[in-house]
């Protein structure tokens, strides 16, 4: 992929790129651990564990193995309150410019997909009522793959979903996981830091581009071409 060319496919991940979820699932993750007798995590660590599969989340917070019952539990409170209290907001949550952005990249030919730490059934729940769901030609999630994030996997699968070469696509995220599942799937990231992850973080995780705004994503995904003024 060349910078005069952009790339034929743009892999998303979900909560904190395309929607304004991270705070939103930091305040259910917590109520869930006070509710489950874990009520003294602090809220960094809480908020570290954002974009990473919920089994894992529960695990690492509780210190329980992710098969415990009381992970297990938690999984399915979470998932419950979320349904009840954010997913109905989910419209609200998109970040502004995001839809346009999407636009764009379908009527520039370009594939797209999501490619999300959450399970099929709740990455559908949140973009059908965003209005997102048809942008997309994949929906790539947890479990669909042999591994989740950071492991190539899901990436990998995402490019096979909309038939691009890796070394074609790009892949979006705020996460640290989502730069090493690029990484590891030998596709270029573009770190948006208006997530959870800080600039550095991004960076040492391997994105080569980093995008503060959704303005400066859409020019980071923009043929290099359109930038350039017309020759006198």
């Amino acid at each position: 992929m060349t910078a005069a060319q952009g790339p034929d496919a743009v892999l998303f991940d979900l909560d904190g790129t395309l929607l304004d979820t991270p705070g939103a699932i930091a305040a259910v993750l917590a109520r869930v651990l006070e509710r489950t007798g874990h009520p003294d995590v602090a809220d960094d660590r809480i908020r570290a564990t954002v974009g990473k599969p919920l089994g894992a989340v529960f695990a690492e917070l509780t210190a329980l193995p992710e098969e415990h019952p009381d992970v297990t539990a938690a999984v399915t409170l979470f998932r419950e309150l979320f349904r009840e209290e954010v997913v109905p907001k989910a419209a609200d949550l998109v970040f502004p410019g995001i839809p346009e952005l999407l636009g764009r990249l379908r009527a520039e030919g370009r594939r797209t997909a999501i490619c999300t730490s959450k399970i099929r059934a709740s990455a559908l729940e949140l973009l059908e009522p965003a209005g997102l769901l048809d942008a997309f030609d994949a929906v790539v999630c947890h479990g669909m793959a042999p591994r989740g994030k950071p492991h190539p996997d899901l990436a990998l699968l995402a490019a096979r979903s909309v038939d691009v070469p890796p070394g074609r696509c790009v892949v979006v995220g705020d996460a640290v996981d989502d730069i090493r599942m690029a990484a590891a799937a030998g596709i270029p990231a573009i770190g948006v830091t208006y997530g959870v992850a800080t600039r550095r973080q991004l960076t040492e995780a391997g994105a080569g581009t980093l995008a503060d705004t959704i303005e400066e994503l859409t020019q980071a995904l923009t043929p290099a071409r359109a930038h350039q003024a017309p020759h006198l």
